[in-house]
């Protein structure tokens, strides 16, 4: 072949089909912990660890993730992170969420909220969808996780 743009066009599409994206998506609510409701904000923090399983045979890049998220059944709203995260090959890894809801939309669900502070476990509720990439593919992935007896505890600061 002296063409090098024919070469080009099919050492892309091998390298293209050669890599296959296989899911990478958030499995399991690690834990849960509140932050304080700040009534004068009028916001209510949490931190949530997320379990996310890279099954692949290449390191992939987190660049942003949108989830609902709902704890005890009570919804604290979406949640958008456009961080970039390296996950290693063949891992799972924690990655940390923050949350901040308003106040005026969980009102109605601190009594729930805190009895799920008080008993160190709550139903955790997460939807919406996670986009990975690697080399210069880039892929979104759904995820849908419906968890219980997930560990719940309160910030000391």
């Amino acid at each position: 072949m002296k063409n090098p743009a024919l070469l080009f066009v099919f050492a892309s599409m091998f390298f293209l089909t050669a890599c296959k994206i296989q899911p990478v998506v958030p499995n399991k609510v690690t834990d849960v912990k509140f932050g304080k409701i700040d009534i004068l904000k009028g916001t209510v923090t949490m931190d949530m660890g997320l379990q996310i399983d890279n099954p692949n045979n290449f390191a992939i890049t987190l660049h942003g993730l949108e989830l609902d998220v709902k704890v005890a059944g009570v919804s604290l709203g979406t949640v958008t992170v456009e961080d970039k995260v390296k996950i290693a090959k063949d891992t799972q890894q924690v990655y940390r969420v923050n949350v901040n809801a308003k106040l005026t939309d969980v009102i109605h669900g601190i009594p729930t909220l805190l009895a799920a502070i008080n008993s160190k476990s709550a139903e955790v509720e997460v939807t919406g969808f996670i986009q990975v990439g690697a080399f210069a593919l880039k892929k979104k992935f759904p995820v849908n996780i419906k968890q219980e007896a997930v560990e719940t505890t309160q910030e000391k600061k």
